[in-house]
C-alpha cells in the first residue's frame, strides 16, 4: 500500500470538513464575523487535527504582511549576566504571548534589515542601536512595530543611561561604607569594553556629585598572575576601594589579593556589577549591583504586549515606567 507522504493542503481540510475552501481559511484566522457556524467551525478543527494541516508560514505571512515572529536585534556588547537576563526575560514574555522569537547580533545594519526583510516579523525589539535610516527601514519589514531603543545619531556613541547607573550605584555604596579613596578596574579590550566606558562614566559622574576626586583607572587582566601585577604595580590600592566593570574582575581582585595576602575588605574593599552565580561563591562573596529589571518578567510582558499593539515605547520609557533601577547586594567584599 502506498503511503501519501504529502503534505495536506487546505483544499484537503475543506474536502474532509464538508465545507468550502474560504470557510476553512475563515475558521483557521478566527474571522468570527463570517457566519460560520458552530457546528462547521467543529469540523473544520477535526479535519484539521486529523489531516495534522499546518498553514503555510509564508503565505500566511504574505496575506497578513507580517508572519507571528518577533525579531530581536543585539547590540554584539549585548553580553554578560545583566544583558542575559534582559534577554530571557524579554523571550519568556513573546512566548508567552504566542510569538516565536528569533535572536539576531547586529554585525552591519544592513544586514539586519536583511534579516527583517527575509522574516517579515509581526514586530522588532530593538536590543541595538541603530540609526534614524534603518529603523525607518526595519519598520517596513516588522509590520510598523518596532520599539526598544529609540535611534541613534551615531550607534558608536550612543548613551547607556542603566550602565550609567550601576557605576553610580558603586560609587554610592562603597562611599557608604566610608572609603573617599576609589580605584576602577577596566578591562582589556573586548566586546565588553563599551559597557565599562559607561559604567566608568557613572562612577566619575557620582565622584563630582559627592565632590570626590575621580578613580585612578587602571586595566585589570582576566589572569591570576596579571591581577596581581596589575594590584601590586599600585600602591594607593590598599586601604582603597576597587569598583570593577563586572564582576568577573572584582572576583580577579579578590583573587590577587589573596596571593598578595591582603585582607578583604579591610586591606582592599571590592565592588563588582551584574550579581553572577560566582559572586555568591566566593571567599569573601563579592558585592555586587544589579538591575531589578531582570525580575519584572509581568510587568516587561505588559510592556510588550502593548508594544506590539500599536502603542509607541522604548526601552527607556519601560525603565522609567517600571521604576527600574540598580540594586547593590551587599556582601562580605565591602
Amino acid at each position: 500500500m502506498a503511503i501519501d507522504s504529502r503534505r495536506p493542503t487546505i483544499r484537503d481540510v475543506a474536502k474532509l470538513s464538508g465545507v468550502s475552501v474560504a470557510t476553512v481559511s475563515y475558521v483557521l484566522n478566527g474571522k468570527e464575523s463570517e457566519g460560520v457556524g458552530d457546528e462547521a467551525k467543529r469540523r473544520v478543527r477535526a479535519a484539521v487535527s486529523q489531516l495534522g494541516y499546518m498553514p503555510n508560514a509564508a503565505g500566511t505571512a504574505l496575506r497578513r504582511g507580517h508572519s507571528d515572529v518577533v525579531l530581536i536585534l543585539l547590540d554584539p556588547s549585548f553580553v554578560g549576566d545583566v544583558s542575559e537576563h534582559s534577554l530571557l526575560t524579554t523571550v519568556a514574555a513573546l512566548t508567552g504571548l504566542g510569538h516565536t522569537v528569533v535572536t539576531h547580533t547586529v554585525t552591519s545594519e544592513p544586514e539586519a534589515v536583511k534579516v527583517a526583510r527575509s522574516l517579515q516579523p509581526r514586530g522588532v525589539v530593538l536590543f541595538a542601536f541603530v540609526t534614524a535610516r534603518t529603523y525607518g527601514e526595519l519598520r517596513t519589514f516588522g509590520a510598523g512595530r518596532v520599539f526598544g531603543i529609540p535611534p541613534v545619531d551615531d550607534p558608536s556613541t550612543a548613551d547607556r543611561p542603566w550602565e550609567r547607573a550601576i557605576g553610580r550605584a558603586q560609587l554610592r555604596h562603597v562611599v557608604a561604607c566610608g572609603h573617599e579613596r576609589v580605584l576602577y578596574a577596566f578591562p582589556e579590550p573586548s566586546a565588553r569594553l563599551v559597557i565599562a566606558e559607561h559604567r566608568l562614566r557613572g562612577v566619575r559622574d557620582e565622584c563630582r556629585s559627592l565632590g570626590l576626586p575621580e578613580p585612578r583607572v587602571f586595566t585589570l587582566p582576566l589572569t591570576r598572575s596579571g591581577a596581581v601585577t596589575a594590584l601590586s604595580n599600585l600602591p594607593e590600592a590598599r586601604g582603597a576601594a576597587v569598583c570593577a566593570a563586572d564582576d568577573r574582575h572584582g572576583l580577579a581582585v579578590l583573587a590577587a589579593a589573596a596571593d598578595l595576602g591582603w585582607s578583604v575588605p579591610s586591606d582592599v574593599a571590592v565592588i563588582g556589577a551584574e550579581d553572577t552565580v560566582e559572586s555568591r561563591l566566593s571567599v569573601p562573596a563579592l558585592t555586587s549591583v544589579r538591575l531589578l529589571e531582570s525580575e519584572r518578567t509581568e510587568d516587561l510582558r505588559d510592556w510588550v504586549e502593548a508594544a506590539l499593539n500599536g502603542r509607541e515605547t522604548t526601552s527607556d520609557g519601560f525603565r522609567e515606567e517600571h521604576g527600574v533601577s540598580p540594586e547593590v547586594v551587599a556582601r562580605g567584599s565591602t
